[in-house]
């Protein structure tokens, strides 16, 4: 075997330290997901109280000193979670602000976050649910990071709806506001009493966008309007 053979088949000292250190890296990208897969399913199951570093450390069979070393506090990991489910919610919510008719849009939006409690879950109640049990620099920091350009598209919405029907004098934050509480409300809802036979979402998020715009003027109440055959 020749010297440039040699060199290929045995790599030198800073190769094998680089590949080293490589595999480290990856390893603890790996634990990391594991402890926030963990966290998630132990906040879905008992909500915020229930995470402890002891309790994930556990659930990854790791002991719990060693878990120090990827986050220092529950409240880290709280962190993670919440960013996380931040930028899915952010993501869902892009997807909504495509249509290009106002109405279409908050039905859109409103269809969004109904969507992102149900494959989100644990986000959605640890970002919408638990937020008392935080520190409210912590829940400060991670909404003005990223609930308020969520915020904004929804506000955005319901002024151009409210500008393309020529309505003045109405606050669009508080419409904005009436509708997300909505929303919210049934989501929540549907998370915390699984059991309740509820009508169905989309049906529900339709009448209140209806009842919204009957109060405005722009359409007529449900009970006056033609019944289909």
């Amino acid at each position: 075997m020749g010297r440039a053979e040699r060199a290929v088949a045995v790599p030198g000292k800073a190769f094998r330290e680089l590949a080293k250190e490589r595999l480290k890296a990856r390893h603890r990208e790996e634990v990391r997901a594991l402890m926030l897969a963990a966290s998630r399913e132990i906040v879905l199951a008992e909500g915020i109280d229930a995470l402890t570093i002891r309790r994930v450390a556990k659930a990854i069979g790791y002991c719990g000193g060693s878990i120090y070393s990827y986050f220092d506090s529950r409240e880290a990991i709280a962190m993670e979670l919440v960013h996380e489910g931040f930028e899915r919610l952010s993501e869902f919510m892009a997807r909504a602000m495509a249509a290009a008719d106002p109405v279409e849009r908050l039905h859109a939006i409103g269809h969004a976050y109904l969507e992102f409690a149900e494959k989100e879950p644990a986000s959605f109640r640890l970002i919408f649910m638990n937020q008392g049990r935080l520190s409210d620099q912590l829940m400060s920091e991670a909404l003005e990071r990223h609930g308020g350009r969520i915020y904004d598209s929804l506000v955005s919405a319901v002024s151009e709806l409210l500008e393309s029907r020529n309505v003045s004098g109405v606050d669009p934050e508080e419409l904005a506001q009436l509708c997300w509480s909505t929303i919210h409300g049934v989501a929540s809802l549907r998370l915390t009493m699984t059991a309740f036979p509820f009508v169905d979402a989309q049906t529900l998020m339709r009448h209140s966008t209806a009842a919204m715009l009957c109060r405005l003027g722009l359409e007529a109440p449900l009970a006056s309007r033609p019944q289909l055959a």
